[in-house]
């Protein structure tokens, strides 16, 4: 079983308009709501790939419950510290061609909901294999308490991936111990390192401290594929080019083929590949964090893996 945490998950609602009118009424009956947050996005394509999902993270009020009841419509288990705030909405606006998001910041999380969480690990991963953790941290959290985490899951033997940015990124890759994965771009690279990156240093970056510790680095180049770091070796993935219907939740899809691959206990190459597959066939469907595994072979043959010497 596969644990995903979302601690700042959202009702994501989107709305497609032909054409959004400022300072007036704008009607549509377009409209999609769902349990979102990366976390939470990550948990879908694992279900798409087959795997046994459960979701973790904060959840309060009605928009709370909201999140557990779509989860479980979906056939997907959660295990949420319930809170006294209400959880957030994200709103996204597809129109004329443009995205535009209205993103709330989400409750603030109180002492005491952090100390059940944690003290609750036990029963919220129970049987997992692998943790999850995925987004931005909530008011009220700061990255020790995903630094908890990998502590205790390096302790009971769970492989541990992270997935966020900012001084969040800097301080769990700098803490004493490390997560297994991250899956920085190569802009957050540059700025842990505090170096230019160029695809001839990149290699020598990726394998020194304090990135040398952590076995996967996923380094995201967007249509251009990855560079990926697995043990001492590197590796070069690259995509053929489609035409996208939609890149939100590529990023979570990718980190779903990994973990879901690296839980098989497939190759490196292999979990790359399925990696960039699960990325891939995300942008070719119009539904965020979804995948057709009905082509997950066609595409998986078409992803091209060389070892960087």
């Amino acid at each position: 079983m596969i644990l995903t945490i979302t601690a700042n998950p959202s009702v994501d609602m989107s709305y497609q308009l032909d054409k959004l009118n400022i300072d007036g009424v704008t009607r549509t009956d377009k409209v999609i709501k769902h349990a979102g947050g990366k976390g939470i996005h990550v948990g879908y394509v694992l279900h798409d790939l087959g795997a046994d999902v459960v979701h973790s993270g904060f959840v309060g009020g009605k928009l709370g419950e909201f999140i557990e009841e779509g989860l479980e419509q979906r056939g997907q288990k959660s295990k949420f510290i319930k809170i006294k705030e209400p959880t957030r909405n994200c709103l996204a606006i597809l129109h004329e061609g443009k995205q535009t998001e209205i993103l709330e910041a989400g409750p603030t999380i109180s002492q005491a909901e952090r100390e059940e969480f944690i003290r609750k690990l036990d029963d919220i991963s129970a049987g997992c294999s692998v943790i999850s953790m995925s987004g931005s941290l909530p008011k009220g959290l700061d990255s020790s308490f995903y630094e908890e985490i990998i502590a205790y899951a390096k302790n009971h033997g769970i492989f541990v991936a992270v997935d966020t940015s900012g001084q969040t990124l800097k301080d769990v890759v700098n803490a004493k111990i490390k997560p297994d994965l991250i899956k920085p771009n190569e802009t957050e690279v540059a700025d842990l390192l505090g170096e230019e990156i160029s695809k001839d240093n990149i290699k020598d970056a990726l394998t020194k401290a304090p990135l040398k510790d952590i076995k996967y680095v996923i380094v995201s180049l967007g249509s251009q594929g990855a560079v990926v770091k697995a043990g001492d070796r590197v590796f070069k993935a690259s995509v053929p080019k489609v035409v996208a219907i939609n890149p939100v939740g590529s990023g979570d899809s990718s980190l779903a083929g990994a973990i879901f691959a690296i839980d098989k206990d497939k190759s490196p190459e292999e979990v790359i590949k399925t990696s960039m597959t699960c990325g891939l066939l995300n942008v070719l469907t119009e539904e965020i964090a979804h995948i057709e595994i009905e082509k997950f072979d066609e595409y998986f043959e078409k992803i091209q893996v060389e070892e960087i010497k």
